[in-house]
Parts: structure tokens; C-alpha cells; sequence
């Protein structure tokens, strides 16, 4: 058990740390995209699966009748 705490830690601190490659605020972007949703599903885009529009149940156009 202390050996996996013990490379957890290294994991963090290597990614996190001080002697990171990456800085403690480029973080912040990709955690509120990732976790966003989450939090706040109002403001998600919607898709384009649940959009309503010309296409039928599985994506073919629907034919209109002629006038």
C-alpha cells in the first residue's frame, strides 16, 4: 500500500510539482473543459444528434411531398 502511495505522489508532483515541465495555471483550462459539463450541463453545446431539422430517425434526409 505505501509503494502505490508512494508513486501516486511521484505522479502528482512530477505532473504538478515544482519540476514540472508544464505550469500550475495551464492546468486550469483542461480541468474546467473536462469537468465543466459536469458541473454545469446548461451551458453545454447540444449535439447534433438532439438538434431538430429536416433529417428522419437515423440521419436520412425526410422527402418533402411535391405542391
Amino acid at each position: 500500500m505505501d509503494a502505490a502511495l508512494d508513486v501516486a505522489y511521484q505522479v502528482v508532483e512530477a505532473l504538478f510539482g515544482p519540476g514540472s515541465g508544464v505550469p500550475w495555471w495551464a492546468w486550469i483550462a483542461p480541468l474546467v473543459m473536462i469537468f465543466g459539463r459536469m458541473v454545469m450541463p446548461s451551458l453545454a453545446t447540444e449535439t447534433a444528434g438532439s438538434r431538430s431539422g429536416s433529417k428522419g430517425k437515423k440521419g436520412k434526409k425526410v422527402k418533402k411531398g411535391k405542391k
